[in-house]
């Protein structure tokens, strides 16, 4: 009967080691995610009521390579 449980501690012991591996390196993985990406409340800028242009959005006067409409009447 020692024999069994012997085997099932070891085995149990096994998952655990596993589960825990796995739990590290998600871990790990996160916190490198997180410190390759860029922190956006430090890009905001300082002033009261200015704000990013939205993705796919240009400012008024400019097409989409980015020039002004007034550098391309030249």
């Amino acid at each position: 009967m020692e024999y069994p449980k012997q085997n099932l501690i070891k085995i149990l012991l096994i998952v655990n080691l596993g589960i825990s591996t796995c739990a590290a390196i998600g871990v790990g993985y996160v916190v490198y995610k997180q410190s390759t990406s860029p922190n956006f409340s430090e890009l905001r800028p300082k002033g009261k009521g200015q704000m990013f242009p939205r993705n796919g959005q240009f400012q008024p006067g400019q097409d989409q390579t980015g020039q002004s409409q007034s550098n391309q009447a030249q």
